[in-house]
């Protein structure tokens, strides 16, 4: 009997020592997960933010060229209009 005894003691305690094992691990797996989750977000969001910041660059740049360019063809089209207004008349 005491044999018995002794294997279910020796069982149990196997038992107790195995769950608290696979709680373990469970709970590191929801750490991996929760850690690996989080750093995705986190990457996906810098990333996200560096390229719109880097859209945003161009978009300016660009606006900037465009504006330049529009500004200068009004500026001459202004000149020649202002010529062609001016124009002295001739005397008959």
């Amino acid at each position: 009997m005491k044999n018995v005894y002794l294997v279910l003691v020796g069982l149990i305690g196997l038992f107790a020592t195995s769950c608290a094992t696979v709680g373990s691990v469970i709970e590191g797996g929801k750490e991996i997960a929760m850690t690996t989750v989080d750093t995705t977000v986190k990457t996906a969001g810098s990333i996200s933010g560096a390229a719109l910041q880097d859209v945003s660059g161009v978009v300016n740049t660009v606006a900037e060229t465009y504006e330049g360019v529009i500004d200068t063809v009004v500026e001459n089209i202004d000149e020649q209009t202002d010529e062609l207004q001016n124009k002295p008349e001739e005397s008959k």
